[in-house]
């Protein structure tokens, strides 16, 4: 109780004393009235005194109760504090299993750029084993001599002529194009759709290499491939271009992981041993690139691989890798042995399936063709497809993929991730 409270109960007690000091004379004469207001008063002083009594009473019981109910919100804060304690605690723990993730995660990522900068470094070195040029018509010719005797372009190069004629340019120049690109990574990465038929849904990319000089101009196939089969460069062009689709295959892992992309590997790469080994041990490490890389080799090429390169090809499909034939020239194909070497891709050029041979050569019907590779479970994709009346041929005979101009030319990578 406040203290105006009290002042005003102890005058009520005094009022009290002096009403009976007061009035007990009057009623009872015999009494002396000095006795009454000492009666009077003893009364008052009592009344005063449990009042103090109680009043202590009372505050002690609200004091109690304070003191309980702040005991209780002590007990809460410590089961506060201890839950706060307990998720700092588990807080800590995810922090260190998060820092081991990362840095277990960081490791590994240095562990991998290190093996695929090995793998670089093994082309690169091929620098300084180049030769000196020969003269611009030396190349002339030999290219010349290559269209009369039939010899197929190079892997990692479409055969699509320039829709310029190409500007003669001394083999010197060449050689400093394709140097200058290797060296600061200019060789670009080109892509172009195979699609599904008869959807033409976009479902795997080939790919191509092209060399850009350092003012932005292309170099093209016709004007770089002679001279980089002379300086033993068509390897090192070609496995820089398969270490592209493996970056393009990382940017693009999240974003989707259905599209496959077809990678011309070359003879020269096939049967060098160090950067293939270098590079299945780069792969073992990268299961889930493995899977979505197939590699491309060309019907002679196929036809002329060593025991050894066939051992390092089962090595690969043992990681998931998938291979597809191209530039096939005879379709007399052994369909069966080439699905159980993981073999899973044909690519055959209309001309040759729909066009009957001129001189009576034995012709494979397509229709055969197609039901020799659906029971050995190999896709055939036509290719070179570039007119409308060409795809309803295709369909008619229900192959499974087309390739060609009339679904996209090549096009820089660049454009084509941001598109995928």
């Amino acid at each position: 109780m406040s203290f105006t409270t009290h002042i005003l109960i102890l005058a009520s007690y005094g009022a009290a004393a002096a009403a009976a000091g007061f009035v007990l004379p009057r009623t009872l004469p015999h009494l002396d009235p000095m006795f009454c207001y000492v009666i009077a008063g003893a009364s008052f002083l009592a009344a005063a005194l449990l009042h103090e009594i109680f009043s202590r009473r009372l505050e002690q019981r609200d004091t109690i109760g304070q003191l309980d109910q702040a005991f209780d919100e002590i007990d809460d804060l410590r089961d506060v504090n201890r839950g706060l304690l307990a998720d700092v605690v588990r807080s800590r723990e995810e922090m260190a299993v998060l820092c081991e993730v990362v840095e277990s995660a960081a490791n590994e990522t240095n562990h991998s750029l290190v093996r695929e900068m090995k793998v670089l470094q093994s082309q690169l070195g091929h620098f300084g084993k180049v030769k000196t040029p020969k003269a611009a018509n030396s190349r002339r010719k030999n290219s010349a001599a290559n269209e009369q005797t039939g010899e197929q372009t190079p892997v990692g190069v479409d055969a699509t002529p320039a829709a310029a004629p190409e500007r003669p340019v001394a083999d010197e120049e060449i050689l400093g194009h394709i140097r200058e690109a290797l060296e600061a990574n200019r060789i670009d990465l080109y892509l172009q759709p195979i699609v599904s038929l008869p959807q033409r849904r976009t479902r795997h990319y080939e790919a191509f290499s092209r060399i850009r000089t350092s003012d932005g101009r292309i170099v093209t196939p016709g004007q770089y491939l002679e001279v980089a089969k002379e300086q033993g460069l068509i390897g090192t062009i070609d496995n820089l271009l398969l270490m592209r689709c493996v970056q393009l295959l990382r940017r693009t892992e999240k974003r989707q992981n259905e599209v496959n992309f077809f990678v011309n590997i070359s003879i020269h790469t096939l049967n060098d041993t160090g950067f293939m080994t270098q590079f299945i041990d780069f792969m073992s490490h990268n299961p889930s690139l493995a899977t979505r890389m197939i590699f491309e080799i060309t019907q002679r090429d196929v036809a002329a691989l060593s025991e050894t390169v066939w051992e390092q090809l089962g090595r690969l499909s043992e990681l998931g890798f998938r291979f597809s034939m191209d530039q096939v020239e005879d379709l007399e194909i052994d369909f069966k042995s080439l699905a159980q070497t993981q073999f899973r891709y044909i690519k055959v050029p209309i001309s040759l399936i729909l066009t009957l041979p001129e001189d009576g050569a034995d012709w494979v019907h397509p229709r055969t063709l197609k039901a020799k590779s659906s029971v050995s479970e190999i896709s055939l994709v036509v290719e070179r497809i570039e007119r409308e009346a060409d795809v309803i041929e295709v369909l008619e005979y229900g192959f499974d993929f087309g390739q060609g101009f009339l679904f996209g030319a090549p096009k820089p990578s660049r454009e084509e991730a941001n598109a995928a």
